[in-house]
Order: structure tokens, then C-alpha cells, then sequence
């Protein structure tokens, strides 16, 4: 009796209790993610993302309350754990590639599942955060049967609740729109154009994915960029003498402003209109420098500069000393890691929004490929890959680029039975740049037209453990004794030896074939070695540079190889980047491009210099400016125009928004169909 007495007087729990729990879980979920994988915690991204947290949260309890108790709760656990999942996931990934991924990115998790290694590493590091998201979930599992029942909603209250979830959202968004209209602010974010690292920030990961979804269905809005299309001068800071007269690297018959006038679709006007204002980059003394030779262009993977070592990588280091040398050199991050790094140095372009650049490009017109260029000049094209050929859809977007394409899978075999003797002679991971070169050399250099190949190696890839890298194991002896304290920076050492090996291999072919003369090597990585600086762990790519490599900036600065035997040395110190690559390749090549259509410049032509980065930071002559913090750091002795910042901004803001549109509106189909 006194037990069912006591039941009896016990009291149900309240019915505001379930939508109280939802709505402090989404919270709780959401500041773990903050505090494990967001640069700034504080900000008004805590505020915002707080505000866009209260409409979710009523959506979720409606998603929770139509059915008997029973069912809503196994759904509250469904939605609770499905929220957990999305958070949990983001955070790990961020962890394997240093960013984090879109909606587009679903459809290759087979894939990414490759570096499934990587991940376990991931989920270890981030045990502690991946757990505590997950707090709301197990809670509710076993407590919230008695502590916050899913009741069936009344219908008035259910339509109470849509009412309030769109008055919040609505609030939410003017407050949005209240902090301002400059290139990284949240409403811009909001209402024009999308990047996940930066929504992220700003709204978190519920309402990112909302904006994700929004963008890759509806797209970006066509800014009127107010006549910022090309980079101020001033005449204060560089006087010129008399200027020998160069002819525009533009194609003649490309009539643009003729185009626009006839034009009746808005998006593709608009287009017009701004690629005639651009201002194309002239043709110059080393024009055509190139013209008939045979092209290797390489993308190294995770590649940085201090891995050219005298002793340790030779062959790096001698052609990082010769030839054309860069000493302001930059390869920005992305948001599709090695994809995207081909894709800004192949094609000159930025990556565009909400997809996978190079993969979507398979069925679009890439007509300034050096492939597709070259190919029409009477040139071999050549591409390999020594990792599973279909990774990022390489099978159909390096054919599409102008190359005969072979990776491991379509006929590139590595043969290990010499390199690893006594030892299981079976593919490894990841797989080796010698044995590549070694294997792929005579398909092109024994060829009677002159030739172009483009590689893209796998060796310098994470994991940089002698466990997780089996590159890394095979040169361990070579680097045991360097004076690093972690094996992680040895073990990076250690795969980057195999691209220098690779690159030895390729000269002593050409040597041996009399053709190194006739031969320029082009290389550049793809990144940043991210796998040294993960969140939460120690910074390892700052103790392999010897300084602080944590600033927006520093961590991109790179290397670029450019050489061919004799070629006389050349060094460029204005700051440049892997986008300027394509159009400074072409007019050393003596191809016909059109520089107002691409995003880089051609380095060695006057042209001022701009390099940009993801979030809208950006380098030229005068000095930076970092985004995330709003602040213009000159350089010293410069006098600086004025609206300097706000004109330059626009004019990465245009190369942005326009490069997204080539690629998403197949634009160069337009100007050139076949």
C-alpha cells in the first residue's frame, strides 16, 4: 500500500520539461563543437548560433510529440542521437582534413571511408568531445521516460509552436542581417554566399547544414561588385619607366561586351559584363620562353618547404635553387583538401561552393587545361595517380581535363618486389612516388611528340606515424637522428624523402634520354601538411618550421619548383599563389588564353599582385589583411591608397563569386562550344 500510495502522489513531469531538454541538448551539442573545433569561441558566432538553436529546437520537439509516448520517445532518441551524429562526425573529419564537410560530400563517404585509419586516430583524438556530445543522448535513453516524457502534442499548442518557430527563425535572421554587409560578415554569409568554415563559426552546425542545403539547391546570389574588378596602382610606390608595349593575353575573337548586349539570361549577362572589365595581364619578355617544350607537372602531396632539405631531399632542394624561384609563395587551403589543390593549380580557378570542384567539372568545358591546350598543339597528355584512380572521381574529371588518365585500379602497377626485399610485396598505404615515376617514364618519354604529364603523388600523405605510413617506415633509418623531439615530424620527413626520390628518377630518364634541356618541371603541393597541426594535439608543423605556423597566413607559405636544365634563374618576390600557376605556365608556353577569364595572374608580367585565401583574406604588394580579425597590416615603406582594403576586398570578393559561377554555369561552354 505505502508503495502505490507513493506512486500514486508522485507527479508526472511537466509538459514543457521535453522541449526544455531538446532545446539545451542542441545547445550542449553545439558548444562542445565550439569549444573542440571552432577558433573563436567567444563572438557574436555564440550568440548567433544560440539564436538560430531556439526554432530548431521547436521543429525537433514537433518532429517528437505526434504519436503515442512510446514512439515519440524512441523518436526523441532518433532525433537527439541523429543531431549528436551530424556534430560528432563534423568533428572527427575536421580532425582527419582540417575542415569540414558538405552536404555534396555524402555521396563519396565509401571513399573517404579509405582513410578509415586516419579516422580511428581522429575519433581517439577527440574522444572526449565525441563523448560529451553524445551526453544528451544516453541521458535522455535511460532518464527521460520519467524526467521528460515526449507527450502527445494538442493540435492549437502544435500550431502555437510553428508559429513561434518562424516568428524566432525570422528574429534570428534580422538580427543576422544587423551585423553589417562586409565579405565575412554573418549576413553575408547568410543572404549571399556560402563557406563552411566561416558559417560554422558564425551559426554552427545545424544551421550551416540548413545553409548547405539552401546554396547547393538554389545557388549563390550575382553580386553587383560597384566596379571592383581589378587591383588599384600607385604610382607612388612603383614609378615606372618608359614601358615596352606588350600585346593582352586575351582571345581576339572572345567579344565580350558584345556577348552582354545580346545576352538575355541575367546571370550569364552579368558575367559578361564582368570579365570584360577586368583588366587582362600583357604579354612580356618571357612569352613563349617555353613554347614546344615537353611539361611534368607535379601536385605534392602535402608538400611544404620545409621539407627541401640539402641532405635529406636533394633533388628538392637543388631545383628549389635554380630557375624560376618564388620567394612569396602560397598554396591556400581549401575546403576539399588534395581536390581542391588540383583544382586552383590545374585550372587557375577558385573552388566553387557546396560541391566537390573537380569532380562536378567532369562533364563541364575545361577549356584552359594545359591538358586540353596542349592536346591541341600535338602534344602526348598524360596524367597518373598512384592511389585508387577513382578517388574524387579523378576517372572522370582527368580524362575530361585533356589527359589519358591511369591510376592504381586502370593500369598503373607499382612492382614493390625490389623495393621492399624479403618483405610482402602487396599495394601499401599509402603507395610509393618512385615507383610511380619509375613505372610511368617511358609511356610518355619515349614518345615521338613532345609531351606534357601531370602526377599527383600519394606518398607524403597522413597518417606521419612509422606505424600508419609505410613510406614513413621505409626511410625511417634516414631520419632517426635529426634533431626533432616528436616522431610525427621525423615520420613527415621520412615520406617526403620518396617525392624527392621520385623527382631524381624523373631527371636521371631525362638525362639518360638527352631531353632534360627540352623538359620543364613545374612542382607545388597540394596543402599544408594539416596532419601536423590537428586540433587539440600538439602543433607539430610549427616545431618542424622552427616558428609559429598557427597564423592565417604563415602555415600556407610554400615552395614552388619551376626548372628545366639550364634555365637560367629568375626570382620572383611579389607574392604569388598555385592559382597564378595555370596563366603563367600558358604564356610561358606561348598559348593562347584568356587572362581576364582566369582568377590568377601570370606572375611574371606586371600585373599587381593579389593572392587570396578562403575566408577572404588576402596578400599583395602593400600588405595583408586577415579577415577573421578585420585588420590591414601594411608593409613597411608603402603608401597606401585610399579605400584600399575596401577595394581590394571587392576584388576578391568578384574572383569568388565569378569563379563559382565558370564552374557552376559551365561558362567556358558558353564562350567556346565545340
Amino acid at each position: 500500500m505505502k508503495d502505490r500510495r507513493h506512486a500514486a502522489s508522485a507527479k508526472p513531469a511537466p509538459a514543457w520539461a521535453f522541449l526544455l531538454y531538446l532545446l539545451l541538448s542542441f545547445v550542449w551539442m553545439e558548444l562542445i563543437f565550439r569549444i573542440f573545433a571552432v577558433d573563436r569561441f567567444f563572438g557574436v558566432g555564440l550568440f548567433l548560433s544560440f539564436l538560430f538553436t531556439l526554432p530548431l529546437a521547436l521543429v525537433g520537439y514537433l518532429l517528437c510529440t505526434f504519436a503515442k509516448k512510446k514512439v515519440n520517445r524512441g523518436m526523441a532518441i532518433g532525433v537527439l542521437a541523429a543531431v549528436a551524429l551530424i556534430i560528432s562526425s563534423q568533428i572527427v573529419y575536421y580532425g582527419v582534413f582540417d575542415t569540414f564537410y558538405i552536404l555534396y560530400s555524402v555521396k563519396n563517404v565509401g571513399q573517404v571511408m579509405q582513410f578509415w585509419r586516419d579516422a580511428l586516430l581522429s575519433i581517439l583524438r577527440n574522444l572526449p568531445a565525441i563523448l560529451l556530445v553524445w551526453v544528451p543522448v544516453a541521458v535522455y535513453a535511460v532518464f527521460g521516460k520519467r524526467l521528460a516524457p515526449a507527450c502527445r502534442a494538442p493540435w492549437k499548442l502544435k500550431g502555437l509552436l510553428v508559429g513561434t518557430a518562424a516568428a524566432l527563425q525570422l528574429i534570428a535572421v534580422l538580427i543576422t542581417l544587423c551585423f553589417g554587409q562586409g565579405d565575412t560578415s554573418p549576413a553575408r554569409l547568410y543572404t549571399k554566399t556560402f563557406s563552411v568554415e566561416e558559417s560554422m563559426e558564425n551559426f554552427g552546425v545545424l544551421t550551416t547544414a540548413q545553409l548547405d542545403v539552401k546554396y547547393l539547391i538554389f545557388g549563390e546570389e550575382v553580386e553587383d561588385l560597384n566596379g571592383n574588378v581589378s587591383l588599384p596602382t600607385d604610382e607612388q610606390n612603383t614609378p615606372d619607366p618608359e614601358p615596352i608595349v606588350y600585346k593582352e593575353n586575351v582571345i581576339d575573337a572572345l567579344d565580350l561586351e558584345n556577348l552582354a548586349e545580346r545576352e538575355t539570361n541575367k546571370t550569364l549577362k552579368q558575367m559578361h559584363e564582368y570579365f570584360a572589365s577586368v583588366t587582362p595581364t600583357m604579354q612580356n619578355e618571357y612569352t613563349g620562353k617555353f613554347k614546344g617544350k615537353n611539361l611534368i607537372f607535379i601536385v605534392a602531396e602535402g608538400f611544404s618547404p620545409y621539407a627541401v632539405n640539402e641532405k635529406l631531399t636533394p633533388t628538392l632542394y637543388k631545383l628549389s635553387h635554380e630557375g624560376i624561384q618564388c620567394t612569396n609563395y602560397y598554396t591556400p587551403g581549401w575546403g576539399v583538401s588534395t581536390s581542391d589543390g588540383e583544382y586552383t593549380s590545374l585550372l587557375g580557378l577558385m573552388p566553387a561552393t557546396g560541391v566537390h570542384s573537380m569532380e562536378y567539372s567532369a562533364d563541364r568545358n575545361m577549356y584552359f587545361s594545359l591538358g586540353n591546350m596542349l592536346k591541341k598543339q600535338g602534344y602526348g597528355t598524360y596524367a597518373f595517380h598512384n592511389h585508387t584512380y577513382t578517388y574524387y572521381g579523378r576517372h572522370k574529371s582527368h580524362p575530361n581535363l585533356g589527359y589519358t588518365y591511369k591510376g592504381i585500379g586502370n593500369g598503373l602497377t607499382l612492382d614493390y618486389s625490389d623495393y621492399y626485399p624479403g618483405k610482402n610485396t602487396k599495394t601499401r598505404w599509402p603507395n610509393s612516388d618512385y615507383l610511380m615515376a619509375k613505372a610511368t617514364a617511358a609511356d610518355y618519354m619515349d614518345s615521338d611528340k613532345p609531351f606534357h604529364t601531370y602526377y599527383l603523388t600519394v606518398s607524403g600523405h597522413m597518417l606521419y606515424t612509422f606505424m600508419g605510413n609505410s613510406m614513413s617506415a621505409y626511410h625511417r633509418s634516414e631520419v632517426e637522428d635529426l634533431p626533432y623531439e616528436s616522431d610525427s615530424v621525423k615520420a613527415y620527413l621520412a615520406c617526403q624523402i620518396e617525392l624527392d626520390l621520385m623527382v631524381k628518377e624523373l631527371i636521371d630518364n631525362l638525362e639518360a634520354r638527352g631531353i632534360a634541356e627540352e623538359t620543364v618541371i613545374v612542382l607545388t603541393a597540394d596543402h599544408y601538411p594539416y596532419g601536423l597541426q590537428q586540433a587539440n594535439e600538439t602543433d607539430y608543423y610549427s616545431e618542424l618550421a622552427g616558428h609559429d605556423t598557427s597564423s592565417t597566413f604563415e602555415k600556407y607559405r610554400n615552395t614552388l619548383i619551376m626548372w628545366h636544365k639550364g634555365l637560367e634563374s629568375i626570382v620572383v618576390d611579389e607574392p604569388t599563389y598555385s592559382i597564378d600557376l595555370l596563366p603563367t605556365i600558358s604564356n610561358l608556353f606561348g598559348l593562347e588564353y584568356d587572362s581576364r577569364l582566369l582568377m590568377g595572374r601570370d606572375f611574371l608580367s606586371d600585373s599587381p599582385a593579389l593572392v587570396c585565401f578562403a575566408n577572404r583574406s588576402w596578400i599583395t604588394e602593400y600588405g595583408r589583411y586577415d579577415a577573421a580579425g578585420k585588420t590591414f597590416t601594411a608593409n613597411e615603406g608603402m603608401v597606401i591608397p585610399e579605400d584600399y582594403v575596401k577595394t581590394v576586398s571587392g576584388v576578391v570578393s568578384g574572383k569568388l563569386t565569378y569563379s563559382n559561377l565558370i564552374l557552376k554555369n559551365d561558362y567556358y561552354d558558353k564562350l567556346f562550344e565545340n
